[in-house]
């Protein structure tokens, strides 16, 4: 599961729910093709060790409802806990499937739900307080004459308590130390310095993902009793 936490999280889903699986790791990876294996009883032979790992049968259900379900969840197996991203009928569904291994569960407000795409929610600001990302086109050194890249350079460097360039690819670019700039993105604190930014660069400019703060006291945890 590769997108961002907190838009699975805030923009699309409200519940978080948390399993103690150490041995969902079996699953890996999960296609619908390796699940639906373990489904028929193909893939237990590759484990040589299975009597470390808990029942069979647990891991056949966990492929047949991430099976049933994908289309309603996102998921994060880790090596210990497993993290499922859902609405709360599902996790309702879920939690009474693996009442065992449930650990408890995070509910929150569904506040972003009519955001765009750029707009991510989140209780904490990136480096705590930059509310936009800017990400620059996969060719950005096309779009940019010397000028230009030495601009921008300029302006970011000039506003350091406002502007953070954390990929070392980027910096080496507007640096002028590498001639070419293939993708990457830096941090601009708000929309005073997101303006500049976009003056300067606009033609290298990919997207703008807006970071959009929302308080600790929308959440609802829950722990298994």
């Amino acid at each position: 599961m590769r997108k961002h936490h907190n838009r699975l999280y805030y923009s699309q889903y409200t519940n978080k729910s948390k399993f103690k699986m150490p041995w969902a790791n079996m699953l890996y990876p999960t296609t619908d093709e390796n699940l639906q294996a373990y489904i028929d009883g193909k893939q237990f032979n590759s484990w040589t060790k299975t009597e470390q790992w808990k029942n069979i049968s647990d891991v056949v259900r966990l492929a047949k409802f991430i099976l049933n379900n994908r289309n309603k969840i996102k998921f994060r197996i880790q090596q210990k806990h497993s993290f499922f991203y859902s609405n709360s009928d599902t996790a309702k569904k879920l939690q009474e499937e693996f009442k065992d291994d449930f650990v408890g569960q995070t509910v929150v407000e569904p506040k972003l739900t009519k955001a765009d795409k750029n707009t991510i929610g989140c209780v904490r600001l990136p480096h705590g307080k930059y509310r936009y990302q800017v990400h620059l086109k996969n060719d950005a050194h096309k779009y940019l004459t010397d000028e230009q890249r030495q601009g921008l350079f300029e302006f970011l460097d000039l506003n350091v308590n406002n502007c953070l360039v954390t990929s070392k690819y980027v910096l080496d670019y507007l640096e002028g130390k590498f001639p070419h700039c293939y993708h990457g993105y830096f941090y601009v604190k708000n929309e005073k310095f997101l303006s500049p930014v976009y003056m300067l660069a606009q033609k290298a400019i990919y997207k703008v993902i807006r970071y959009k703060r929302i308080k600790n006291g929308s959440n609802q945890k829950t722990t298994k009793r």
